[in-house]
């Protein structure tokens, strides 16, 4: 049950979760978030770096990084669909990418 909705999810609904891991590295962080799509997983990395001009600000870093990854992972899920929308059709998707 959605507590937040009040709704009961169906019998075959499927939960995705994304789980966010950091590394730091000196002036670079590097945020690597995996995707869980019921069977199906995509990870990605991205990195920040600091500036030697700019203040030591972990959470800065930390939501640059993420942020990328996150990005890219949004790309990554289109990509995906296009390949198994062209895979089913045998057709250009016509899906931008962008």
């Amino acid at each position: 049950m959605d507590s937040q909705a009040g709704k009961v999810d169906p019998p075959d609904a499927e939960t995705w979760s994304v789980e966010l891991r950091f590394e730091e590295e000196g002036a670079k962080t590097v945020a690597v978030a995996t995707l869980t799509a019921g069977k199906r997983t995509l990870q990605t990395r991205a990195t920040a770096r600091r500036s030697p001009r700019d203040p030591s600000l972990r959470r800065v870093g930390e939501d640059l990084a993420v942020s990328r990854a996150l990005s890219q992972l949004a790309h990554d899920l289109v990509s995906d669909a296009v390949s198994q929308l062209e895979a089913a059709t045998h057709a250009a998707a016509g899906i931008p990418e962008a």
